[in-house]
């Protein structure tokens, strides 16, 4: 900095050089290094080209100076720094100065680009070399006469133990007599056509892809002067992947083929349980609870001729008819509530709510409309389910069943704020052979719908079902 400050004719000099990732640089003659303030009042007086500067704007105590940026970068029009140099007294710098103090900054600017691109090129050597330091395949390169320069260490693992180092090996005597025939037509066809070469080689029981391209060099000779870069690909080790995907995909097929077979007869089962339950529902209320009816008829007439301790006997087993008839015909309800049938989906929510232990209630949304038999069982099955669930297991105060109705399905929510449950607790229920929440996800998933569950101890439980239909 002394040198420049002294050819320039000043007697304080100061160099700034950015920097890519950090504060600038600076290097200064006679001068303490100024403030991050004067730094940026300097960096707004720079224009294209060398600047006289007069009093106003120098560094405190000049009287005159000249400032020149560093221009460079790889596509010449980056600003790299700038140089300034001052003096005492106020006489302008002249045009021999500004001259020099150009030619000054322009060598200045190129050793900084080239030292910037030097730098880039040694990080991306580096990264390059790790990608191939860490690469499955075989990579080597060659110089123009064909010897080994570089090899990975794939390459040498699987290489070396038949030929030896392969540092200054010859590349086409490598790595068998078997194959350096293929390797002569892929390195002709490499150093003649930008494309490269190609060839397939047995070694050590290993098939392997070879390909082989041109390196672009600075020596005599145009393509190819640079050498050659080999990289081979282990064929056989893609085939054994190819095999083992195959063989899973043949796998996944057959068992997702067994999972529809086995959801087609579930479905069937469930079809027919449901048949099964509406003939025994009918069966009791056409046939056990008319004869329980009957008999409490016949034993209310006898009371009437009796007196005493027998017409107390005959009344307790009138009251003991009685209440089987209602036992009868709460069980017909559950297996197949004939309001289902009859009057439809909604109508028979609000009755499953009231006859639920649970204080439970039914909200509505979305325009109301039928269902198909098939999805309405579906929906009163699944919120049956559920409100059992929570009468045995959520010891809770209420619980709500809420549908909405969609325009291509139908939402059913079931909550309650009872106890909740974890995963883990879920888990353990459905081991121990509690399978309501399983039975109630299979259900749904029959029925092409999904359900969400939420549920944390002390929080309650939401399931929320989302059916077609």
């Amino acid at each position: 900095m002394r040198l420049v400050t002294l050819a320039l004719g000043a007697g304080r000099g100061l160099l700034v050089l950015a920097s890519e990732d950090g504060p600038p640089r600076r290097a200064t003659y006679n001068l303490h290094a100024p403030s991050p303030e004067d730094l940026a009042h300097l960096a707004g007086q720079l224009g294209r080209g060398p600047r006289p500067l007069t009093r106003r704007v120098c560094l405190p105590t000049a009287g005159s100076a000249v400032i020149v940026p560093l221009i460079g970068g790889e596509d010449g029009s980056e600003v790299l720094g700038f140089l300034y140099a001052d003096d005492p007294g106020t006489e302008l710098p002249g045009d021999r100065v500004l001259g020099l103090a150009r030619s000054v900054a322009d060598q200045l600017a190129l050793t900084l680009t080239r030292e910037r691109l030097l730098t880039a090129l040694r990080r991306e050597e580096a990264r390059y070399r790790q990608l191939a330091e860490g690469a499955h395949d075989l990579i080597l390169s060659a110089d123009a006469a064909g010897n080994v320069t570089y090899a990975n260490p794939a390459a040498c693992r699987l290489l070396e133990p038949l030929t030896g180092p392969l540092t200054g090996a010859p590349l086409l005597a490598l790595p068998t007599p078997a194959t350096r025939e293929a390797l002569h037509l892929a390195w002709d066809m490499a150093l003649a056509h930008p494309a490269g070469g190609r060839a397939e080689i047995t070694v050590a029981g290993y098939r392997l892809e070879v390909r082989l391209s041109a390196v672009q060099g600075s020596g005599p000779g145009g393509l190819g002067a640079g050498g050659v870069l080999l990289v081979a690909r282990d064929l056989s080790e893609l085939q054994t992947l190819a095999d083992e995907i195959a063989r899973r995909g043949q796998a996944l097929e057959a068992a997702t083929s067994r999972q529809s077979e086995l959801r087609s007869y579930l479905a069937l089962f469930t079809q027919a349980q449901e048949e099964e339950r509406r003939r025994i529902s009918r069966e009791l209320h056409d046939d056990t609870a008319q004869v329980l009816i009957a008999t409490a008829r016949r034993v209310a007439r006898l009371a009437r001729d009796l007196d005493g301790p027998q017409r107390e006997r005959a009344d307790d087993i009138r009251a003991d008819l009685d209440t089987a008839i209602e036992s009868v015909r709460r069980f017909a309800r559950n297996l197949r509530p004939s309001v289902l049938d009859d009057l439809g989906l909604l109508p028979a929510l609000e009755w499953l709510a009231s006859q639920a232990q649970t204080a439970a209630r039914l909200e509505v949304s979305g325009p109301e409309r039928r269902l198909s038999p098939a999805a309405e069982l579906t929906v009163f099955r699944l919120a049956q389910e559920a409100l059992s669930n929570v009468d045995k297991h959520a010891h809770a105060a209420s619980a709500a069943l809420r549908i909405t109705f969609g325009e291509s399905g139908v939402s059913l929510r079931v909550s309650d704020d009872g106890q909740g449950f974890t995963p883990e607790q879920a888990e353990a229920r459905a081991q121990a052979g509690h399978l309501g929440l399983l039975g109630l996800r299979e259900r749904v998933a029959l029925a092409g719908g999904q359900l969400t569950v939420d549920s944390a101890p002390g929080r309650g439980t939401t399931l929320v079902f989302e059916l077609p239909g």
